[in-house]
C-alpha cells in the first residue's frame, strides 16, 4: 500500500486529488499547512507527498528543504498555481522529483503520481 500525504490549503485540491488517487492500494492523508504536514511526518510515514508551494505559515518550498533533510527516501511532488519555470527548476533542484501546474485534469495527477511511485 502506498502512503500520499496532499499537502495544500484550498479544501477544494485535497478533496480533488483524494478522489482521483482513491484506490485500493493508496492510502491518501491531507493536510492544509506546513507545520500540520511536518506534524503528520513525525507521526508516520509516506511514500509520496504532493506539495502545493504557496501555504499559510511555512511555504512549500521550505517543507520540500525540510523534508529533503529529514525524510530523504520521500518523493514529493510540487502542485502549484503559482508555477513558473524558475520555480519549477528550483523545486527540482531542492529534491522534488516533479512539478504539476494548477488547474490539472484528474488524469494528469494520476499519471504523474503512478511514474514517481515506480521511478
Amino acid at each position: 500500500m502506498h502512503k500520499i500525504l496532499v499537502v495544500d490549503d484550498e479544501k477544494n485540491i485535497r478533496l480533488t486529488v483524494k478522489r482521483c488517487l482513491e484506490s485500493p492500494d493508496m492510502a491518501i492523508d491531507d493536510a492544509i499547512n506546513g507545520e500540520e504536514a511536518l506534524a503528520k511526518l513525525t507521526e508516520q510515514s509516506y511514500h509520496l507527498m504532493l506539495l502545493d508551494l504557496k501555504l499559510p505559515g511555512i511555504d512549500g518550498m521550505d517543507i520540500l528543504k525540510t523534508v529533503r533533510n529529514l525524510y530523504p527516501d520521500m518523493r514529493v511532488v510540487i502542485i502549484s498555481a503559482h508555477g513558473s519555470i524558475q520555480t519549477a527548476v528550483e523545486a527540482m533542484k531542492e529534491g522534488a522529483m516533479d512539478f504539476l501546474e494548477k488547474p490539472f485534469a484528474p488524469s494528469d495527477i494520476r499519471q504523474v503520481v503512478q511514474k514517481v511511485l515506480t521511478s
